[in-house]
């Protein structure tokens, strides 16, 4: 590193001297090994030292300046990034390399740190000799003199112009990422009840409450009349994943439930969830072995028919259960514990069905694991199946299901959840059956 001074008190540093400049990695390797002296004998050790220590580090950019601001000590690397050779900048104004694209007030603030002997640093913008703006991250040290006054100011900086462009280009990325994932939000909630009165227009007391872990939800929940079948179905998912792969699969399993019910006719819970199954693994060739195809995604489900009286259910799941609170107590089905889709099933799998004879004031509810498994409270634990159930039983009573929801939504998200990130996609499902 060739130094260049207009202070003729300071001789030029000659090549041998220049070599011999210590750098951070010897001061590290002189603290294990104080035997080692800073002289010629260890001059092939040294310059090892500050050839591996150069090859990861970029060049320090030096300046120093009189208290007018007039540069009086430059290095070649500053220098270089102006577009200027080093001894054109001697006895220039610093203010030659300033530019206007730094916010108003900045170098005012730059000047009131350092002229009371504090040390400054921040990001400037500055223009070079071709008028192309480039920035620093500039660190000023007030240098005192005899009377502990600053006597000169002398500036180390790094050239950081790449790193923030390839941080501007990693922004804009970043951006157009998040502004896809919001237009495939923006699809999943046209074409999902994401809603409470799309919900309501199958189930008019009902409330559905959704909570994704990322802007894109792994979640669905699903809802479709049959007429040939006078039924009315309600499904709540849960896909693998979340995010991008999580939502790629929610629109599979949302197009195959419409495929299988509503233009094949197939109106029996147990043998839709065998068809999705089979379906899901034909989709994305689960049955191909071979490498690169062979794909283990899937979903848990809980799905359900209801005639259009509400007065019989019948329903099938997939690692998904169904709760009913009748009179204040709560009855658990548990479902089959397997899942459709995935790597480890045959495709022809069978599933059970329940049917349920339902009374006025029961109480539905369905959910996918993000509810229980949420993080939150004084210890940050989750909030369980128990928890869960114990919340239902203190809410179900309340006839307004608007009201439950809010009430869930208050207990389960502000006073659990908090300021905690999600843990998992959620949804709750709750429904009323009236006369």
């Amino acid at each position: 590193m060739t130094f260049v001074s207009s202070n003729p008190s300071r001789a030029m540093a000659t090549p041998s001297e220049e070599t011999l400049s210590p750098t951070p990695l010897w001061e590290e390797v002189q603290q294990l090994y104080p035997h080692l002296h800073f002289s010629p004998t260890y001059l092939p050790l040294i310059e090892a030292l500050d050839r591996f220590y150069r090859e990861y580090h970029p060049e320090l950019l030096l300046v120093e300046t009189d208290l007018q601001g007039l540069i009086t000590y430059v290095n070649e690397p500053f220098a270089r990034a102006a577009g200027y050779e080093p001894g054109e900048l001697l006895g220039q104004n610093i203010n030659l390399l300033r530019s206007d694209a730094n916010e108003p007030g900045y170098f005012r603030d730059l000047w009131n740190t350092i002229t009371q002997g504090r040390p400054w640093r921040g990001k400037i913008k500055n223009r070079s000799r071709d008028y192309e703006l480039y920035q620093i991250d500039l660190l000023i040290l007030p240098i005192p003199g005899p009377d502990n006054r600053p006597s000169r100011y002398l500036g180390l900086a790094y050239d950081i112009t790449s790193r923030l462009e390839a941080e501007k280009a990693l922004e804009q990325l970043r951006t157009d990422f998040e502004d896809g994932l919001r237009y495939a939000r923006r699809i999943q909630r046209a074409i999902f009840p994401t809603r409470v009165n799309a919900l309501q227009k199958f189930f008019p007391e009902s409330f559905l409450l959704t909570h994704g872990r990322d802007i894109v939800s792994g979640d669905f929940c699903w809802v479709a009349r049959s007429p040939m079948g006078n039924r009315t179905f309600l499904a709540v998912a849960d896909c693998t994943g979340h995010g991008i792969p999580g939502g790629l699969l929610t629109m599979i399993g949302y197009n195959l439930l419409n495929q299988i019910v509503l233009y094949r006719g197939i109106s029996v819970p147990h043998q839709i969830l065998a068809e999705l199954h089979k379906g899901l693994r034909e989709y994305f060739l689960q049955d191909d072995a071979e490498e690169g195809r062979f794909v283990k995604d899937g979903m848990e489900i809980i799905l359900c028919s209801f005639d259009y009286g509400m007065t019989e259910v019948q329903f099938a799941g997939a690692n998904r259960p169904l709760w009913l609170i009748r009179q204040g107590q709560l009855l658990e089905y548990k479902t089959d514990k397997q899942p459709i889709g995935g790597e480890n099933l045959t495709e022809d799998v069978e599933f059970q069905i329940f049917t349920l004879e339902l009374e006025p004031e029961d109480r539905i509810y369905l959910f996918t694991d993000g509810i229980t498994d949420q993080f939150g409270g004084p210890q940050e634990k989750r909030f369980g199946t128990p928890r869960l159930r114990q919340t239902l039983l203190e809410i179900w009573a309340e006839p307004s299901m608007a009201k439950q929801r809010a009430l869930f939504n208050n207990r389960w998200k502000r006073e659990w959840m908090g300021d905690l990130p999600p843990t998992d996609d959620a949804t709750l499902v709750g429904l009323r059956i009236v006369e």
